[in-house]
């Protein structure tokens, strides 16, 4: 879905097993396309899905909401850290390609993203705020793990902060107010400034805060990915990272009262909708996506999925890193059985479009909750990976992803490789 799927063939095809030290995770960083077909299948699980909310076989489901798209987030960084040099940052020219390479690609995931809100699902659609995070990282293209992971921990603490003074000035909302959505009218008829308005700081996956997972994913994208020792850190740091955000935030929101003043600022809107303000957190908690109520500083202490506060954003970093790390020390050991989702990840934004397309010709409003069920669940992911499967095989490269390649490789013909002279020989 990040528009960067394909790896430098020379970074990932370079990984091979040092005999007898089982030190490196052999062949290629095709764990990665299996976080991303994870990442599929978890879009999938949110979107037509069950409920969560409302028990049953659904409650499976439930760690999949938010957790999905910011996994998506984090992979994008890796990406871009993998286009860029991996662990040695390219330089000179090279870098400058690819600078050029990911602004020719942000302006076309924002037309793809807005293309797909017209298509009017009810669905969010994240690739329009991912043109922005294109931008925003072409100055980091030369940074190194260390400080991309410092910018990604100042970001998804202080930007959330930020963001909330700015807003509560700009844009003031609580919890029944609903992000609004980048759509073609903002950019026509609004202009371009409440179009960067909406993708930068009040939309639904707002790139103030989405940088936090956009920096994370390009440090682990700079780390030796094919050493297994760096993995299993990726692994259990992530899993003390996701361990402790939330431990932190249920002290804050529990015994220190975090919680009793979000309620306290729904006592109004509760009242008149005759609940208590539990019942009416619970009933509209989802409404948070990309940005808290600005009622109370208290909303920033909650760890809800998608609502890009401090310890949403660290919880579902540490997720991501601890999946990313599991599935590359797994690929090794069991390929066969995970080259589907490999396949399926190494095609994500095909994937990711044409699921919302088949959503637009399946399903209109009038058919409620009937598209949430697990044999939904089921059907859009064994077409999926067996679509995913069979183009491999038969053809090569996705359909979108070959397009953005061709649409984007022209830096490649303004400034070819400078060649090497061959050495003579004696």
């Amino acid at each position: 879905m990040d528009g960067v799927t394909v790896m430098d063939r020379a970074l990932v095809d370079g990984a091979r097993t040092v005999p007898g030290q089982g030190k490196r995770v052999a062949g290629r960083l095709t764990g990665i396309d299996v976080a991303r077909g994870l990442a599929v299948l978890g879009m999938y699980a949110v979107h037509v899905g069950p409920e969560p909310a409302k028990g049953g076989v659904g409650v499976l489901f439930k760690p999949f909401e938010g957790h999905s798209a910011a996994l998506f987030a984090v992979l994008a960084g890796v990406s871009i850290a993998l286009m860029s040099g991996g662990r040695r940052p390219k330089l000179g020219r090279d870098r400058t390609r690819v600078a050029l390479k990911l602004a020719t690609r942000a302006p076309l995931l924002v037309a793809l993203g807005l293309w797909l809100t017209s298509l009017e699902t009810g669905y969010m659609v994240i690739l329009a705020y991912y043109g922005a995070c294109f931008l925003f990282a072409i100055p980091w293209l030369r940074a190194g793990a260390k400080a991309l992971a410092i910018a990604a921990v100042v970001v998804a603490v202080a930007g959330p902060l930020l963001s909330h003074l700015i807003r509560a000035q700009l844009l003031p909302r609580d919890l029944l107010f609903f992000a609004p959505d980048l759509t073609a009218d903002d950019v026509t008829s609004t202009g371009l400034l409440k179009a960067a308005t909406v993708l930068v700081l009040t939309g639904t996956f707002p790139a103030l805060t989405l940088m936090a997972y956009v920096f994370a994913g390009t440090s682990i994208g700079r780390m030796d990915l094919t050493s297994r020792s760096v993995c299993r850190r990726l692994f259990f740091g992530g899993s003390a990272l996701a361990v402790g955000g939330y431990l932190v935030s249920w002290i804050a929101t529990g015994p220190l009262g975090g919680m009793r003043a979000v309620y306290r600022s729904l006592e109004p809107a509760a009242a008149q909708a005759g609940m208590t303000p539990p019942e009416f957190f619970r009933l509209h908690q989802t409404w948070i996506h990309g940005t808290p109520p600005t009622t109370s500083w208290a909303w920033e202490l909650l760890p809800t999925g998608t609502s890009y506060t401090p310890f949403d954003l660290l919880i579902s970093i540490g997720i991501a890193a601890a999946v990313i790390g599991g599935c590359q020390l797994l690929m090794p050991k069991f390929e066969r059985a995970l080259r589907p989702l490999s396949d399926l990840g190494g095609r994500v934004l095909s994937a990711y479009v044409l699921h919302f397309v088949a959503i637009a010709l399946l399903w209109d409003e009038s058919d409620g909750d009937s598209i949430f069920s697990v044999l939904h669940f089921v059907e859009f992911s064994v077409v999926a990976l067996t679509a995913a499967v069979l183009w491999r095989k038969f053809v090569g490269r996705g359909p979108l992803e070959w397009a953005m390649n061709k649409l984007s490789s022209w830096p490649k013909y303004l400034m070819p490789p400078a060649r090497v002279p061959a050495q003579r020989r004696g």
